[in-house]
């Protein structure tokens, strides 16, 4: 395998410090995803890199962005074969008052016919190791 890294980034939607429950779950769980992958991949010589990136409420369509998770630049939901559905954010809606103007439903994530709110650990493990075997495949965008 030529790539010896896995970028993983993670964006959400904050005001100041603060991220809806949604976002917080999935932030827990791609932290504890990415230090699973560091431990699974570093005998392999496969270094992890997380990176957190905050998107600002006021951008356009910053739902449809928030809560996403790319490995090696490739959409989770690539990986693994999903799609996106949304649902309404309660946390959100307290967390952004008037500023989007209603609009708070958030994305989910639909994979093998389960929808999630928050993204699973397992579900970020699957997909980084899903992202290194298309690499090594060639198969990378």
């Amino acid at each position: 395998m030529d790539r010896k890294k896995l970028d993983i980034l993670w964006q959400r939607v904050t005001v100041g410090a603060q991220t809806c429950q949604r976002c917080g779950d999935t932030g827990d769980s791609v932290r504890r995803a990415a230090e699973r992958l560091r431990v699974e991949l570093a005998p392999r010589g496969i270094a992890v890199e997380l990176e957190q990136k905050t998107l600002s409420p006021l951008m356009p369509g910053v739902l449809e962005e928030s809560n996403r998770v790319f490995f090696n630049g490739v959409p989770m939901e690539e990986l693994l074969g999903a799609h996106n559905g949304t649902s309404h954010c309660q946390s959100c809606c307290d967390m952004l008052g008037e500023q989007m103007n209603g609009q708070t439903c958030c994305r989910t994530v639909i994979v093998d016919g389960a929808e999630h709110e928050a993204l699973p650990e397992e579900l970020l493990v699957r997909a980084g190791l899903l992202s290194l075997i298309h690499i090594s495949q060639g198969i990378v965008r």
